[in-house]
C-alpha cells in the first residue's frame, strides 16, 4: 500500500486575525475610556495657544477686573495674608468645577463642558503671556516656580471631572429626550457624581494649598 503524506503550511492569516481583533478591541476600549479626556486636553491646548497669542492685547485694568480667573495681579497678592492667598487660588479653581457640576446636571450641559476646558486653557495662556511680557525673565521664573505646579495639578482634575460631567449630562439627555435611561438608574449615577464632586473639591483645595505654599516660599524671591 502506498502511503500518503500531507503537509500543512502555517496559515498566517488565521493566526494573525485573533491578534488583530484583540488589538482592535483594546484600541476601542482605550478610546471609549480616555477618548473624552484626549478631546478635552486638545481643547485646553487650543485655548492655551489662542490665549498666549492674545495676551499682549489686554491691559492691566482688564486683568484686575477678572482677578478670580487670572493670576496676574502679582503686586496685590504680595500684600495678601496666607489665608487670602489660599482663598484667591481656591476660588479661581472652584468656578470651573462649579460650572462643570451645573452643566453635568442638565440635559444640554454636555455642549458647554468642552468650552470650559478651552476657556481654562485660554485663561492660562492669556495670564502667562501677560506676565512674561510685563515682568520678562522674572515673570517666566515666577510662573514656572509658583503658578505652574498648581495649574498642572488642576488641569488633571478638571479634565477628569469634565469627562464625568459630560457623561452625566448625556444621561440626562437620554432620559429627557429619548427615554433611554431609567430614573432609578439615573439617581444612582447622580449620587456617584455628587460623591466625585466632593472629591474634586477636596482635590482643588489641595491645589490651592500647593499654590499657597509655593507663593509663600518663592514669590518674594522675585523682583517685580
Amino acid at each position: 500500500m502506498k502511503g500518503f503524506v500531507f503537509s500543512f503550511g502555517h496559515n498566517n492569516k488565521t493566526l494573525r486575525l485573533p491578534a488583530v481583533r484583540e488589538q482592535g478591541i483594546r484600541i476601542r476600549q482605550l478610546l471609549s475610556r480616555y477618548g473624552i479626556h484626549a478631546v478635552f486636553t486638545a481643547l485646553f491646548l487650543i485655548g492655551l495657544v489662542v490665549g498666549a497669542a492674545s495676551g499682549r492685547g489686554f491691559s492691566q485694568e482688564t486683568f484686575d477686573k477678572l482677578d478670580m480667573l487670572f493670576v496676574t495681579n502679582v503686586d496685590a497678592r504680595m500684600d495678601m495674608s496666607v489665608f487670602n492667598i489660599f482663598i484667591s487660588c481656591f476660588v479661581s479653581y472652584f468656578l470651573f468645577i462649579f460650572c462643570v457640576f451645573l452643566s453635568g446636571l442638565s440635559a444640554w450641559g454636555f455642549t458647554a463642558i468642552p468650552l470650559l476646558s478651552a476657556l481654562k486653557g485660554f485663561t492660562v495662556g492669556l495670564s502667562s503671556a501677560f506676565i512674561f511680557s510685563l515682568y520678562q525673565l522674572s515673570g517666566i521664573g515666577f510662573y514656572i516656580l509658583v503658578v505652574l505646579p498648581g495649574t498642572v495639578l488642576f488641569l488633571f482634575i478638571l479634565i477628569r471631572y469634565s469627562a464625568l460631567g459630560f457623561r452625566m449630562s448625556l444621561r440626562y439627555l437620554r432620559l429627557s429626550a429619548f427615554g433611554a435611561e431609567h430614573e432609578s438608574e439615573l439617581q444612582k449615577h447622580i449620587k456617584a457624581f455628587v460623591k466625585k464632586t466632593l472629591f474634586a473639591l477636596l482635590s482643588i483645595g489641595a491645589c490651592a494649598a500647593v499654590d499657597m505654599v509655593l507663593w509663600i516660599l518663592f514669590a518674594n524671591k522675585f523682583e517685580f
